[in-house]
C-alpha cells in the first residue's frame, strides 16, 4: 500500500506538474524508454525495501524482475510473504511484453509520439507491425500474451494439479521468460511433476517465439511457420539438445529438454543442477545464453535473427571473394534486407561483445572466478538468470560484492533495451543534437 502510495503520487506530479505539447519525436524515444526503465524499477522495488530488503538488493531484484532476468539475492525464496511472491512473478509478467508496451496499448492519447516508444522497447532488429496504427499493435500482442498466460493457468492447475497460487505465479515468469518461482528449490524438486515440466516447456518455447508468428498462426496463415529465423531457432534447439542428451545420458532426457529450452529462451527455470554437468555441456549452455531467442519475442539475448544474419552475410561475402563482381542481395525470408539494417546488426553484436567482455573483466578485477564471471554477465545481459559457477542453479547472487551487483544490475537494463536505447542516452552528439 505504502508503495502504491507513493508511486501514484509522483505520477500525478508528472501528470500535472510537467505538461508540454511538444510531440514526442525519434530522440525523445531513446530517453523516455531508457529512463522510465530505470524509475518503474525504482518504484518497483518498493515492496522489498519495506519488507526489510537492503536498497541495492531490492532494486536489483526489481531490475531482474521487470527485465525478465530471474537473478535473484533471495537465498530462501519463502521467507516472502504470499504478496511479495505475486508481486516478484507480476514483475515479471510485465516486463515480459514491455511496461511500454503497455502504456501504449491503454493510453492512446500518448499520440503519434507513441510510436517511438514502442520501437525503442519491442526486441528485435526488424520491428513489424501486425497493424498500421501502433497502438492496435500493442494491444494484439498484450491480448496473445494474457491469453496464453491463463491457457497456461489452467493447464497448471486443472491438468497438472498444482496449486493456484503457484500456477499464477509460474505462468506469470513462463510466457514472459522471466524464470521467477515462488519457490528456493527447482522446479522437478519443489513438485516432483513430469507433466507441469512439460506444460512449462511448451509455454517457454512459445514465449522465445516471435510474437508476429504467434498472430499469423492464430490467424490460420500456416506460412508463417516457414519463417526463417524460426526454422533456425528449431535447429539450435534440436542440436543444442541431442548434445545434453548425449552429454548426460538418455535417463536424463527431459533434464536435457527443459535446460535447453528454459535457457534458449532465457527463462531460467531449472530442473538440475547443471553447473556440475560436463564441460561440454554447460559451454552448449552459455553459448545459447548468449544466442538468446527469437526477435519479437519476450526473451533475451543477441536474437536468433542476428545470428542468422550474419550466417547469411558470412556466406555472401564468401561468394563476393570468389565472384568480386557479383550482386549478390541479402535476404530474409525472400525479400532482400538493406545494407542499413545488417549494419545495425553488426554494429549491435560487436557493442553485445563488447560489453561482454568488459564487465567480465570487471568482475573478475572484483574477486569472482573466470566461469561465474563470464556467465554472470552472458546471463545478466542476455536476461537468462542462472549462470555457471558461483552463481549457478544451486547458487545465487546474493553473496556478490556490491560493486558487482551494480554492474549486473547494469547489464540487465542494457539487456532488456537491447544496448542502443541506452547507449544513446549517454552519447553527448545525442544531446547536442
Amino acid at each position: 500500500m505504502y508503495a502504491l502510495l507513493l508511486t501514484l503520487g509522483i505520477g500525478l506530479i508528472l501528470e500535472f506538474g510537467f505538461k508540454t505539447a511538444k510531440e514526442i519525436e525519434r530522440a525523445d524515444g531513446f530517453t523516455i524508454v531508457g529512463f522510465t526503465w530505470l524509475l518503474i524499477t525504482l518504484l518497483g522495488a518498493l515492496p522489498y525495501v519495506f519488507l526489510g530488503l537492503g536498497f541495492l538488493d531490492a532494486f536489483f531484484e526489481a531490475m531482474s524482475g521487470f527485465t525478465t532476468t530471474g537473478a535473484t539475492i533471495l537465498k530462501v525464496v519463502e521467507e516472502l510473504p504470499r504478496s511479495a511472491l505475486l508481486w516478484r512473478s507480476l514483475t515479471n509478467w510485465l516486463g515480459g511484453m514491455g511496461v511500454i508496451a503497455l502504456f501504449v496499448a491503454i493510453l492512446p492519447r500518448l499520440g503519434v509520439g507513441g510510436s517511438q516508444l514502442f520501437d525503442r522497447e519491442f526486441p528485435g532488429p526488424l520491428p513489424e507491425r501486425l497493424r498500421p496504427r501502433f497502438t492496435t499493435t500493442a494491444k494484439l500482442l498484450w491480448t496473445i500474451y494474457v491469453a496464453f498466460t491463463a491457457a497456461q493457468i489452467a493447464l497448471l492447475y486443472f491438468l497438472a494439479r498444482l496449486p493456484l497460487f503457484d500456477s499464477i505465479c509460474i505462468s506469470f515468469s513462463t510466457l514472459s521468460t522471466g524464470g521467477f518461482a515462488p519457490t528456493t528449490a527447482s522446479i522437478a524438486v519443489a513438485y516432483a511433476n513430469p507433466l507441469a515440466e512439460y506444460i512449462i516447456m511448451v509455454f517457454m518455447f512459445l514465449g522465445g517465439m516471435s510474437f508476429i508468428i504467434h498472430y499469423q498462426v492464430l490467424r490460420r496463415n500456416w506460412k508463417a511457420i516457414k519463417d526463417d529465423e524460426f526454422r533456425l531457432y528449431l535447429i539450435i534447439l534440436a542440436v543444442a539438445i541431442f548434445l545434453l542428451i548425449l552429454s548426460q545420458g538418455l535417463n536424463s532426457y527431459r533434464e536435457g529438454m527443459f535446460q535447453a529450452i528454459s535457457i534458449m529462451t532465457t527463462t531460467g527455470f531449472v530442473t538440475a543442477d547443471f553447473g556440475s554437468w560436463h564441460t561440454g555441456a554447460r559451454m552448449v549452455l552459455l553459448a545459447l545464453m548468449f544466442i538468446g531467442a527469437c526477435g519479437g519475442s519476450t526473451g533475451g539475448g543477441i536474437k536468433v535473427v542476428r545470428v542468422l544474419t550474419l550466417l547469411k552475410h558470412t556466406r555472401v561475402m564468401m561468394r563476393k571473394a570468389i565472384s568480386p563482381k557479383a550482386v549478390i542481395p541479402l535476404k530474409y525470408n525472400h525479400k532482400p534486407l538493406s545494407e542499413g539494417i545488417v549494419r545495425d546488426i553488426i554494429s549491435f553484436v560487436f557493442l553485445y561483445i563488447l560489453v561482454a567482455v568488459a564487465a567480465s573483466v570487471v568482475l573478475g578485477f572484483l574477486g569472482l572466478d573466470l566461469e561465474t564471471s563470464i556467465s554472470a554477465v552472458a546471463a545478466s545481459l542476455g536476461n537468462v538468470g542462472p549462470g555457471l559457477g558461483g552463481v549457478g542453479p544451486s547458487a545465487n547472487y546474493a553473496l556478490l560484492p556490491s560493486a558487482a551487483k551494480v554492474i549486473l544490475i547494469i547489464c540487465m537494463w542494457l539487456g532488456r533495451l537491447e544496448l542502443f536505447t541506452v547507449f544513446m542516452i549517454f552519447s553527448p552528439r545525442y544531446w547536442k543534437g
